[in-house]
């Protein structure tokens, strides 16, 4: 920012100079227009002297209070010395007052690019801006390729811990099929010993039958509660895969009674321990007899529920066949060779940069720290052991390392935001100072030219060129604008403030266009006014936000706080508003046969787009509040 002052002042040389190294026009100028040529060429020589003149002395104030900037202004004048510049500036002159208009052209072809270098170096953005900009898209970069693999490593995770689970969950399911089968075997030899009692059994040997009857009974509805508690796990699993409850492929319900219905296991059970208890009831009544039918349905039913739970253990089989060992340690290596990859890609980034001073990259350690995990996740995996444990492990490294990046992206787009707003509000104030002298030059050629005509009414070649040079340094302005817009694109942040510098750009263009029609007249001169504005608004929204940061305003909560806050924004779309509203007024106070007139509707029609803009602005900026405020509501 110290700099600021020899930035603007390098820019009125520019005006001064530069549209005198554009190729001329095709009619041949006469002496009084490379007079004027000479004359703007010895003033920029003149402002050019002030500017080195300035450098040199603020070098040397600020060697000790801001030594980064006497380096930076030191740095030009070293610049300046080695390009000659003043020489070449003091030539230029010389060939233009010996009219070699050919020979001063060339020399100030060059003098322009070597003048942008050195504007490029007082202002020390281009570079930092660049540096800036490469270092966020690198570590986004990074970023990106960190939350790819931890969303892989947390998917092999997942299946790793699916194959776990489908591996209990088959031993369990085993497990309670062995204790059906020992209850109905256990049903099976009382049933053998009930049928031997015959009909009228004594009483003393029903009871110990019927003892055994009830110890079946209870047991077999303990078996029936963990059946039910093992169908729940088995259709958490089955919803886990994306296959909720039991429905085939075709989508229809599985037919009643059939194997591998949910629920089914635990209900043959159910029934299987009522059943139970009425042959428990009749056989101490000392009936053995009819306790027989009861007893072969308690065992049709521990058999239906072997079944089932048979169908169950096959389900979970073929889901374990979807995820072999052999596959899972593939994947697994597979992620950790990208890793590995990444990790050493991002140590040489920090060996080549430019300002390499051993500082690790932001999250380089945690995603080395995750390889010699996932290698040992794979080890396990090829030994047919589960490593799930490893992979979180593996996993938590990766979101930490994603944590780092995004916390180093934060503060380095805060710092490109500050950047962005010292950028653009000095390229503004250069664009204000250079559009108030195109704006003076075109008043100035209009009440020229109203002496001027021709005998046949046509502007002399003279003043014509004149007026072209105008409308180069207008394009020269909209070349501006369209650069602030890239920084503004970069930043993304705020809703109003990209389609006003579009505004800007396009109505630039407007300019330079009717300046080469040889416009010169009161709707130019209004149309740059509004230019003026225009900069003028957009360098005091900007100028209170940095005053704002610099005052420790604008902190801002989570988030990327925005390039200028809504207040600015908002006051913004006022004025543009304040401004169709008297445009409107006047417009309204014409008289009624002016109005009808092509040039009134094309004004009308003018304000009508103005209106527009505004109502879209404010559409926009609405839009945005809503989403940060539905942003917030999330959180």
């Amino acid at each position: 920012m110290i700099a600021r002052g020899m930035v603007v002042l390098l820019t009125l040389v520019f005006t001064a100079v530069l549209p005198l190294a554009r190729p001329r026009a095709q009619v041949p100028a006469p002496a009084p227009v490379e007079l004027g040529a000479a004359a703007k060429q010895d003033l920029a020589r003149s402002k050019f002297r002030d500017l080195t003149d300035r450098m040199q002395k603020l070098m040397v104030v600020l060697q000790k209070s801001e030594p980064e900037d006497s380096k930076i202004i030191s740095v030009g004048l070293t610049f300046v010395q080695e390009k000659k510049l003043h020489t070449r500036l003091e030539h230029a002159g010389s060939l233009m007052q010996q009219e070699r208009w050919d020979d001063a052209l060339a020399v100030m072809t060059e003098l322009r690019k070597d003048l942008g270098r050195l504007y490029e170096l007082l202002q020390n953005r281009n570079v930092d801006l660049r540096k800036l900009m490469e270092e966020i898209q690198k570590l986004q970069a990074f970023r990106d390729r960190v939350d790819q693999l931890a969303k892989e490593q947390g998917e092999e995770k997942n299946d790793s811990a699916r194959l776990e689970d489908l591996q209990r969950h088959l031993a369990a399911i085993e497990a309670q099929k062995q204790r059906a089968m020992a209850l109905m075997e256990q049903q099976q030899a009382l049933r053998e010993q009930t049928n031997r009692l015959g009909v009228g059994g004594a009483a003393e040997a029903t009871k110990p039958l019927a003892d055994k009857e009830a110890q079946l009974q209870k047991d077999t509805e303990q078996l029936a509660k963990d059946l039910a508690a093992l169908e729940r796990d088995d259709q958490a699993l089955k919803a886990e895969a994306g296959k909720p409850g039991d429905t085939p492929a075709d989508g229809k319900p599985p037919e009643a009674g059939k194997p591998g219905n949910g629920g089914k296991s635990a209900a043959k059970a159910g029934q299987a321990a009522q059943s139970m208890g009425k042959a428990q009831q009749q056989l101490g009544d000392n009936r053995p007899e009819p306790s027989l039918k009861d007893q072969e349905q308690a065992i049709e039913n521990l058999k239906r529920t072997v079944e089932e739970l048979e169908a169950m253990a096959e389900q979970a089989r073929r889901e374990l066949l979807k995820l072999p060992f052999e596959l899972l340690a593939k994947q697994q290596e597979k992620t950790q060779n990208a890793t590995d990859t990444l990790s050493k890609d991002m140590e040489q980034s920090e060996q080549e940069g430019d300002d390499a001073d051993g500082k690790p990259a932001p999250g380089r350690k945690r995603v080395q720290q995750a390889v010699p995990k996932q290698r040992a996740a794979a080890g396990q995996l090829k030994e047919y052991k589960p490593a799930k444990q490893k992979q979180q492990d593996a996993k938590d490294d990766l979101e930490a390392a994603k944590n780092e990046l995004d916390e180093a992206l934060a503060q380095l787009r805060q710092q490109l935001q500050d950047e962005v707003l010292r950028a653009l509000e000095e390229r503004f104030t250069a664009m204000l100072h250079a559009q108030r002298e195109l704006s003076v030059q075109t008043k100035t050629l209009d009440t020229t030219r109203q002496n001027a005509l021709t005998a046949s009414g046509a502007l002399p070649a003279a003043l014509a060129e004149k007026i072209v040079l105008v409308a180069n340094g207008e394009s020269d302005l909209e070349i501006e604008a369209s650069d602030a817009l890239k920084l503004l694109e970069e930043d993304g942040t705020t809703a109003v403030f990209p389609p006003l510098v579009e505004q800007l750009r396009d109505d630039l263009h407007g300019v330079a266009d009717r300046c080469r029609a040889q416009q010169t007249g009161a709707p130019v001169q209004a149309a740059q006014r509004e230019v003026e504005d225009l900069l003028e608004l957009l360098i005091n929204a900007l100028r209170r936000t940095i005053e704002r940061k610099e005052g420790g305003e604008c902190q801002g909560g989570g988030g990327q706080p925005p390039l200028v806050p809504v207040s600015a924004e908002l006051k913004m779309l006022r004025f543009l508003q304040e401004r169709v509203n008297k445009a409107t007024v006047d417009f309204e106070g014409k008289a009624a046969d002016t109005k009808t007139t092509e040039a009134g509707k094309a004004e009308s029609d003018k304000l009508s787009d103005k209106q527009g803009r505004v109502r879209d602005l404010m559409r926009r900026l609405a839009v945005k509040l809503g989403k940060e405020n539905h942003s917030e509501e999330g959180r």
